[in-house]
Order: structure tokens, then sequence, then C-alpha cells
């Protein structure tokens, strides 16, 4: 999916500010409900434990992502530079082979799931490398954007 000619010379992506902050509500009402559960029967300790983990887990994370300029996609005439957990990373035009949409399939119990992530390869280790989310943008979406960028500047 080519993206027109019209994008700017930079551009600037953050992570979905929506979705992180159901994560965070989620969270803290999974963190509560443990809290709540005082429950003494063993069964219930398990269930207390699991629903405490998960929103203690989460909340962190979830002020991480919505922590301003802790993470962003930059992209311009000098590559793309990502920031994730306040470490940066860069990675030029002429260094990029080609980008392409990777599926992480996970397993929990009887439950899997699928996560889409973009992915990348550089010429000088030619190994796979994923952007840590897709900053509010659609897979296929952030894959016309890069793409057009990259046959811009390369």
């Amino acid at each position: 999916m080519k993206q027109p000619e019209s994008l700017p010379e930079s551009m600037t992506l953050y992570p979905s500010r929506i979705k992180w902050i159901l994560i965070l509500l989620v969270c803290i009402a999974l963190f509560i409900s443990g809290i709540l559960l005082i429950e003494n029967k063993p069964e219930m300790m398990l269930v207390r434990l699991i629903l405490l983990a998960g929103g203690g887990l989460g909340i962190p994370l979830s002020v991480w992502k919505l922590w301003p300029n802790s993470n962003w996609l930059k992209l311009g005439p000098d590559g793309i530079r990502e920031k994730v957990l306040f470490r940066k990373f860069h990675y030029l035009w002429s260094d990029l082979l080609y980008f392409e949409i990777t599926t992480v399939q996970h397993r929990s119990g009887y439950s899997s799931s699928k996560t889409e992530l973009v992915s990348f390869w550089i010429k000088t280790d030619e190994n796979r490398h994923s952007l840590s989310e897709c900053y509010g943008k659609k897979p296929k979406e952030l894959v016309g954007i890069l793409e057009s960028y990259l046959s811009r500047y390369r």
C-alpha cells in the first residue's frame, strides 16, 4: 500500500493514547478487584494473585507508554528513529532492505491470540528487526508510510 507523495518531509508518530488509557483503566480495575477479593479460600487466593499481578504489571507499563516523550517513531530524511523505554534506536534508509508485517501468535492455556508487528531487514546483519508497536496506525498503513519514506530517501 503506497502512500501519496504528499507525506511531510519528517513525521513523528506516538503510541495510541486512547488504547493505553483503556489498558490503564482495565489494569486499575483488575488490581482493585484483586485487593477487594478478601476470600480466604485457597482456590480464590490464586485468582486474587492473578488479578493483582496482571493489574500490577499493566499499570506501570501503561503509565510508561503514556509518559510524555518516552515513546515515539520519527521518520525523516536521515532514517527511522525510534524511542522505546527511554532508549533510542536509529536506522538509516540506505541500510534498510524492506518492510513487512510479521504475525506473532501467543498461547495461554486454551486461548490464543495474534499480534501483527511491522518488521524490517537491515543490510549489514540481514536479521529481522521489529518496531515495538504501530504507533496509532494499522500495521498495513504503517508499512505503506515506511515504504513511501524508504523509496523517497534511499
